[in-house]
């Protein structure tokens, strides 16, 4: 579990810095990219993240599935990320600190818990390239190294695919038991105290509170949302983005694996309903997050939370609203980055990241896809 320290002291009981930086490449599992900033931003009061750029990785023989575009926009969209930066050096020196007026750098730690394929834990050793990057600056009082806690690799992504595995799916109401999961997530990073609601619908048309945090004002402008969200990429976060801007106060409904299972087939979701939930819980645009919601949204779910619009896709099936329309609220919005989860697929295979072998890789063409998977 993500523990904060007391207001203004850093994990090691020291006064917070003004400015800690931190550098990475935060590719493709999102929920996994915030987990690991989030020690990082409690060493000081302002998080600055630094990304490599395409070439700088492939310079480093490392190649990611989202661009340095998408990344640095998803990186930039987490609650505790004050700034981002493209084209951060590969291997950061105390010049990069002291251009960026930075106090300290936070590194991960040298091993960190990982989930492997049958959900148990591991210890994940970082690469020779990985250990190199900070070989000049690990030394220095400027350096402050954290433990990584266990987190979703995109090997282990690409394994669920390889393997054609549902065994990483849950049910809806076994996400109460991950409520120390979700709490930092809710969280500001600098009170401690949480800035959004959680809840976990419930068959009989209530909600049961995971999270507790600010709830819309009677002058709001509440728009809602629902999806699977899966494989969180920029295309998700540009849509929801859209979405905010027709309102104050931003509410997500996150679809239940069996549910998002029953209607996209095989393997779907890849990424399970708590960690699509964090995805979408660790964004500075969503103000609350209702889990386990039905995937088609009728006009008693409506009455329930009494939204002003209901934002969708362009290409909705209308289905999913059955009932609604009458109502006037429904508003497609166009997203100004286009992207599927289809598309994220299609990356990792083709980048052959889950096996070098082209008979292992060639699994990954059983797994039929469907053009709308956002």
């Amino acid at each position: 579990m993500l523990k904060a320290g007391p207001q203004g002291l850093t994990p090691d009981g020291e006064k917070k810095k003004a400015r800690v930086y931190t550098d990475g490449f935060f590719d493709f599992v999102h929920f996994s990219n915030a987990k690991l900033l989030w020690p990082a931003k409690q060493y000081g009061k302002k998080l600055i993240v630094g990304i490599h750029s395409d070439d700088e990785l492939d310079n480093n023989g490392i190649c990611p599935i989202f661009t340095d575009e998408e990344r640095y926009r998803l990186i930039s969209a987490i609650r505790w990320v004050d700034e981002a930066f493209e084209d951060a050096p590969f291997q950061p020196e105390m010049s990069t600190l002291n251009q960026l007026d930075c106090d300290i750098i936070a590194i991960p730690g040298k091993c960190a818990l990982a989930i492997n394929l049958r959900g148990s834990r591991y210890i994940s050793h970082p690469t020779t390239v990985e250990t190199a990057r900070y070989e000049e600056i690990r030394g220095s009082d400027r350096a402050k190294q954290y433990v990584i806690s266990e987190h979703v690799t995109d090997q282990e992504v690409a394994g669920r695919l390889m393997l054609v595995t549902k065994s990483h799916h849950m049910e809806t109401d076994s996400i109460l038991e991950f409520k120390s999961a979700m709490l930092p997530f809710a969280l500001d990073p600098v009170s401690n105290e949480p800035v959004i609601s959680v809840s976990l619908f419930k068959q009989n048309y209530t909600f049961a509170p995971i999270v507790i945090g600010k709830k819309p004002k009677a002058t709001d402008k509440v728009i809602y949302v629902s999806g699977a969200f899966d494989l969180f990429h920029a295309g998700h976060l540009s849509f929801l983005e859209a979405a905010k801007e027709l309102g104050d106060y931003l509410i997500v409904g996150i679809v239940g694996d069996d549910d998002v299972n029953e209607e996209k087939g095989t393997i779907f979701p890849v990424m399970n309903l708590l960690e699509r939930t964090l995805s979408v819980a660790s964004l500075k645009i969503v103000d609350e997050v209702f889990v386990g919601v039905p995937p088609i949204t009728t006009t008693r779910f409506v009455n329930l939370i009494k939204p002003t619009k209901i934002a969708i896709y362009p290409e909705t099936h209308p289905r999913r609203f059955a009932g609604c329309t009458q109502l006037g609220i429904i508003k497609e919005v166009a997203p100004d980055y286009d992207a599927t989860c289809e598309e994220i697929l299609e990356r990792i295979t083709s980048r052959k990241i889950a096996s070098s072998e082209d008979d292992e890789i060639a699994l990954f063409s059983g797994i039929p896809l469907n053009n709308n998977q956002h």
